[in-house]
């Protein structure tokens, strides 16, 4: 039962998983939202989240069930009258402790507050699942990016030197400048190589962690595009639904919980008997009610002190992850603006370079500039382009994590 609902909670997620913010829409350079979610609830950290739910809510029943159970108690004896009858005796006896001073209830409160506490907990191994999958498929853009890059620089190496070769055999340039424009072109094959190896085995990666993701590069990268508002209104956002927050805060409410009812037990629970004997061989009958307390010691006392102590920590605990929370989403919210500055002052900087190199090649063809100046205006060219694909590809990424901290993709929400 508890896993169709967990498939019936995941169900009603996925329009949630396309849905966007205002002014956003998701973002294309991703995978289809309904095979993240089919990839993400099959992530152990969410799986094992999922059975801790299921754990307390046995909890929960348990605790509301309450600790005590009852006990039977039987004795039979012989009475021996010196010079006299002998006599059969037996006694059955029935005996509970009760929980009393408001126990009950609170154990109730604290397997409400167990159950609580896994749920926040799913939502958190969810949201860093999710993080991990975006941040490792933004590592395998990156490489194949770049291996798309080289693989481009090779093919236009390729055009150079067969302009190299034609100005080498009608005598226009000496045979020094054919090697070393296979060399140049040698060099960039090489390292183009070696990225396409890297694009591989991230893939494998994924393909291992993540079956079914079969990574596929578009033909260009698309623009980043943030979210209507600015860094203020994005951090708010991130704040007002955070996984970490409420798990922490959950756990500091079960530490205080747990502190309160640590404090009932200054008053110890009664135990309830019922008593029953016959004795002279059944002449005589005996029903009773007893009644027994025990008398509270040290070990109550300190007791006590350290779930006090315990609540202590987990509320410093909870102050501490928002902090951190409140530093990462500002950090979150600046980083998506400042990516995208840089992304355009880059991608100016790459298109410039490679009119540049252009001009330069077209000068070398007319024997207007040394083959040195065409492959240094190349080799720059290919360092701008790669320095502005590589942080255009940081401003999407810094675009899908914002997102991904507001929940406007890859959510668990269900509502």
């Amino acid at each position: 039962m508890k896993s169709v609902l967990f498939c019936m909670a995941l169900s009603a997620a996925v329009p949630a998983l396309a849905a966007g913010v205002a002014g956003a829409a998701y973002p294309p350079l991703l995978p289809p939202p309904q095979l993240v979610t089919r990839l993400l609830e099959r992530q152990p950290q969410v799986t094992a989240a999922q059975a801790g739910i299921e754990v307390e809510q046995a909890n929960s029943r348990r605790l509301a069930a309450g600790p005590y159970e009852w006990s039977v108690k039987a004795s039979a004896q012989r009475r021996n009258e010196a010079s006299g009858p002998r006599y059969r005796e037996n006694e059955v006896a029935l005996e509970r402790p009760l929980r009393w001073m408001g126990k009950a209830d609170k154990d109730a409160e604290l397997g409400r507050q167990g159950v609580s506490i896994s749920e926040a907990r799913l939502a958190d191994a969810w949201h860093e699942a999710a993080r991990t999958l975006l941040r490792r498929w933004f590592e395998w853009v990156r490489e194949a990016q770049a291996a798309r890059r080289l693989q481009q620089h090779v093919a236009l190496l390729g055009q150079q030197a067969d302009i190299v070769r034609r100005r080498v055999a009608a005598g226009d340039a000496p045979r020094m400048e054919m090697m070393l424009a296979d060399t140049e072109r040698n060099r960039a094959e090489a390292a183009f190589l070696q990225a396409a190896q890297r694009r591989d085995l991230l893939a494998a990666s994924l393909a291992v962690s993540y079956p079914g993701l079969e990574p596929v590069l578009p033909d260009g990268l698309p623009a980043p595009a943030l979210p209507d508002g600015d860094a203020a209104l994005w951090r708010r956002t991130i704040l007002e639904d955070n996984h970490e927050i409420e798990l922490a805060d959950a756990e500091a409410a079960l530490g205080r919980a747990s502190a309160e009812r640590a404090a009932l037990e200054r008053t110890p629970d009664p135990t309830l008997g019922l008593r029953y004997a016959q004795e002279r061989d059944h002449q005589e009958r005996l029903f009773s009610v007893t009644v027994s307390i025990p008398i509270p010691g040290q070990a109550r006392r300190e007791q006590i002190v350290a779930s006090q102590g315990r609540a202590s920590v987990a509320l410093e605990n909870a102050r501490a992850v928002r902090l951190k929370v409140e530093a990462d989403a500002l950090a979150a919210a600046l980083r998506a603006d400042g990516t995208q500055t840089l992304w355009r002052q880059l991608a100016d900087i790459g298109r410039q370079s490679g009119s540049n190199a252009a001009l330069v090649l077209r000068a070398y063809e007319l024997g207007e500039s040394p083959l040195s100046d065409t492959l240094l205006a190349r080799r720059q060219a290919l360092d701008a382009l790669s320095a502005a694909e590589q942080a255009q590809i940081d401003a999407l990424e810094a675009q899908a994590r914002l997102l991904l901290d507001m929940h406007a993709i890859w959510s668990l929400h269900a509502d």
